[in-house]
């Protein structure tokens, strides 16, 4: 019943995006002729391809660093390899961080005796990059302002939680990473009625890890910024090669908010959401190509997730399981 359910859901999901997608491009939201002019523009669509294309290898690196942090050996293209087969599964499982589930099991089944510190990393590597997104869009909200805090009122409400958010952010950082919080451990080791006590610690216990070792996670807060900073720059040049006349700032300021928008677990890799968002919000800056930018950073970053099929192929040669065992939550909590 839980696998029909799950079926069922996934289903509603491809449905929910494809349909979202169609309706986009019958109403004239997403014009096809437009995303096609963008391809006839060679040097420049590979410029984009080839930036969105570099970002693997950062964020990639991101992740290689915190796992040295946590005492695993291993190799860099190991970690390039394991992310370009996240990457590959964000195109089939919801929401743009589907693939950190893939990343999780084959990480955990590489390194069974570090589980909770790998698995750590993952999420980790997850709030850090959605920390540097928050904190460009908060420096092109303040740099910005009358784009940003002077615009629409959709856009002053989507400024105002992204400054939120972002100090939010920053005082969590300070607090996790300089104030003593050791009363959490004492209280997971007396609570032995607690569920998932043992599993809680060793999350705890990986986290506290980083403690020590905060320049890694300053390091890796910069990498964020850098690759979000990039997607910026992308969204532009695209923007600028299928006729956009707004002003530069207005990506710096849009952009972000969009990807945020786009990273909701609602269809698979955040397909029709981020072009609903991008349409939408790029409206209030008086653009009509917003959907048209998101489709095309789709279809880019769908051609380097499709770069880690053979990754997943040479994967599947070692005694791990297959995707549909890979999206089980059966088969993954069977490895604690």
């Amino acid at each position: 019943m839980p696998k029909l359910k799950k079926s069922i859901t996934t289903i509603f999901k491809i449905a929910f995006a494809s349909g979202l997608i169609w309706y986009l491009i019958s109403s004239g939201s997403l014009n096809i002729q437009s995303m096609g002019k963008a391809l006839t523009h060679t040097f420049w669509f590979s410029l984009v391809t080839l930036l969105m294309g570099m970002l693997v290898f950062i964020t990639s690196y991101r992740w290689y660093l915190l796992l040295l942090a946590q005492g695993v050996t291993i190799s860099f293209w190991k970690t390039l390899s394991l992310n370009f087969i996240g990457m590959f599964f964000n195109i089939c499982l919801p929401g743009s961080t589907g693939g950190d589930l893939a990343k999780c099991y084959y990480v955990a089944s590489i390194y069974p005796d570090k589980k909770a510190s790998t698995i750590t990393t993952v999420l980790i590597d997850r709030i850090l990059g959605l920390t540097g997104l928050i904190l460009v869009g908060g420096i092109a909200v303040l740099a910005y302002p009358s784009i940003s805090l002077g615009g629409s009122r959709i856009l002053r409400a989507f400024s105002s939680t992204i400054i939120i958010f972002g100090l939010g952010t920053v005082a969590s950082l300070i607090i996790l990473l300089n104030i003593p919080v050791s009363f959490m451990e004492t209280y997971l080791e007396k609570s032995s009625h607690l569920p998932l006590r043992n599993l809680l610690l060793k999350f705890y216990q990986a986290l506290r890890v980083y403690r020590n070792k905060q320049s890694v996670i300053y390091f890796a807060i910069f990498l964020s910024t850098l690759v979000h900073t990039t997607i910026v720059i992308s969204s532009f040049l695209i923007g600028k090669i299928i006729g956009s006349a707004i002003n530069w700032r207005c990506y710096g300021v849009i952009t972000p908010m969009g990807l945020l928008a786009g990273a909701l677990p609602i269809a698979p890799a955040g397909l029709g959401v981020g072009e609903a968002a991008f349409e939408y919000l790029y409206q209030q800056v008086n653009s009509p190509i917003g959907g048209e930018i998101m489709a095309l950073l789709h279809m880019v970053s769908i051609f380097w997730g499709l770069v880690g099929l053979p990754f997943y192929l040479l994967t599947k040669k070692s005694p791990l399981p297959s995707t549909g065992q890979i999206c089980s939550k059966k088969s993954f909590s069977n490895e604690w």
